[in-house]
């Protein structure tokens, strides 16, 4: 690896107010951190992966079922027509791309739609775009039927979408992100669902735990037979105590239901 992508993780073994290494240090303890990080990576884009597949369909089910296959298209069900535009100058411009995708050489040789219904076009979107378009949804109706499938009020689960996108874009470009804090801000949840309730409860929303914690709920509300919060655990079990602070991950964590769902 570089010496940049070394010196991401070296520098926490720096002491307080000094750029020397602390006594003691070897070239093993860097490694086991930048390890750990790594494997990180791999399940926050399993959760990653039961998210955003659960997202483009719902997003499609509940779009569809009121305004119908092209009914995304229209401006009227966005709240700003700005961002609306915006997002749709995005799936163009991804139209535009050779896909790989069988059911879009398809669709364009047999209809002459420049847009696909909706149902192809949120596979197409990325994570984040798609995360946009939930956003902008002007019916509170709507908004509320998808984000009750993930058992969270809208405006948490439209808060979610825009830093869990940071977290996964981290996670699929191989960047550090056990403790990168972020300038985004979650909502607050007043009133969190119970098994939310522990892990929220004076969590720092700039760390990655707040956005793990709220991912492994929505996982287990939308894929309960799933096995990616118990692995993720099991992985942040092998962490060392500090690491875990700094992730501001509370002590004995793994006690608390939402981290072990074959314990409820």
């Amino acid at each position: 690896m570089s010496y940049y992508r070394f010196s991401g993780y070296l520098w926490w073994f720096y002491e307080e107010h000094s750029e020397d290494v602390r006594p003691g240090t070897t070239l093993n303890d860097v490694l086991k951190l930048y390890d750990f990080d790594a494997t990180l990576r791999t399940h926050v884009m399993d959760l990653a992966q039961v998210i955003e597949v659960w997202l483009r369909g719902a997003f499609a089910n509940h779009v569809a079922n009121v305004h119908g296959p092209m009914g995304y298209l229209s401006p009227g069900i966005h709240s700003h027509d700005k961002a609306f535009r915006r997002d749709l100058a995005s799936l163009e411009e991804t139209l535009k791309r050779d896909s790989p995708e069988k059911f879009v050489a398809a669709f364009r040789s047999k209809y002459g739609d420049k847009y696909p219904p909706i149902w192809m076009a949120t596979e197409l979107m990325s994570f984040g775009l798609l995360s946009k378009w939930y956003d902008n949804l002007r019916e509170d109706s709507l908004r509320k039927a998808i984000a009750m499938e993930a058992g969270l009020n809208q405006h948490v689960l439209s808060s979610f979408l825009r830093m869990f996108s940071v977290l996964r874009n981290g996670a699929a470009h191989h960047a550090r992100i056990w403790n990168r804090r972020t300038s985004l801000r979650g909502v607050h949840v007043r009133r969190p669902p119970a098994l939310l309730e522990n892990a929220l409860t004076d969590a720092d929303e700039s760390r990655i735990h707040y956005v793990l914690a709220i991912a492994a709920y929505i996982v287990q509300q939308v894929d309960p037979e799933g096995r990616g919060v118990e692995a993720l655990r099991a992985h942040l079990l092998t962490a060392e105590d500090h690491w875990l602070g700094e992730m501001d991950f509370p002590e004995d964590f793994e006690a608390d239901p939402l981290w072990a769902p074959t314990s409820r």
